[in-house]
């Protein structure tokens, strides 16, 4: 009996706990205040719109703990930055449950820019009207970070260029370069039928085969077949440099 009793009073307390509220969403200025004291952008915060999604989290404040002891809202934030103003969607605010004060924000996995006008801004952002040059470095690095289609590059190596290498658009993608590499074409990229993106290339890269592609003697080193090894190829390749010397 008293093992019945025991078991009861336990199904008790598990639906109790169950039954208990997840907590309030948070209001609209609470998820702006700590949005700015968390990434220290007082005033900054353009538009904020609730996703929903409330769901349990295991994990606050960086511990991770064997059930769930906070709860997680979803929204969509703007906010202006120094090269124009940035949509985070899905960023989180969440809370230790029965807690409106224990709460962090969490940057959701995708964001974007977004016209700045739409809020009564420049167009780029902080930065006015006029874009930085910084800003123009940052927009065209993210945007070949995002594109499939750009070859070689860092670990090909392209005659002397074994660093950094410059990328490529290719007819054949893959296949392209793997022709490249087995000398069924050369001795550029460019002589397979590839075409140099300059915007997506490291300077150095960039500045090393740009050297090499002008130097008929340099390239004859890596691509003349009395050079039929890497050891040959870089000893002809630096005799002539100390030649030049």
């Amino acid at each position: 009996m008293k093992s019945l009793m025991v078991l009861a009073c336990g199904i008790i307390a598990a639906v109790s706990m169950a039954a208990q509220p997840a907590g309030a969403e948070p209001g609209k200025a609470q998820v702006i205040q700590l949005w700015e004291q968390q990434h220290n952008v007082k005033g900054r915060v353009l538009d904020l719109k609730s996703r929903g999604g409330q769901r349990p989290t295991n994990e606050l404040n960086g511990k991770k703990y064997l059930t769930p002891v906070g709860t997680c809202w979803d929204y969509d934030l703007v906010e202006l930055q120094k090269c124009g103003c940035r949509l985070f969607e899905k960023a989180s605010v969440c809370c230790r449950r029965g807690s409106t004060k224990e709460c962090e924000v969490r940057i959701g996995t995708t964001t974007s820019m977004v016209d700045c006008a739409k809020y009564g801004k420049p167009k780029y952002g902080l930065s006015g009207t006029v874009e930085p040059e910084e800003c123009k470095v940052r927009k065209q690095a993210a945007a070949c970070w995002s594109r499939k289609d750009l070859l070689f590059g860092p670990g090909v190596a392209i005659g002397p260029c074994t660093e950094n290498a410059p990328v490529f658009t290719c007819p054949k993608g893959q296949d392209t370069v793997t022709a490249f590499l087995e000398r069924q074409c050369g001795p550029t990229p460019e002589d397979c039928g590839c075409t140099l993106v300059e915007e997506c290339s490291k300077p150095q890269g960039l500045a090393c085969y740009t050297q090499w592609k002008a130097d008929k003697q340099a390239m004859d080193c890596f691509w003349s077949e009395q050079y039929d090894n890497n050891y040959k190829r870089w000893k002809c390749y630096d005799d002539l440099k100390k030649s030049r010397q």
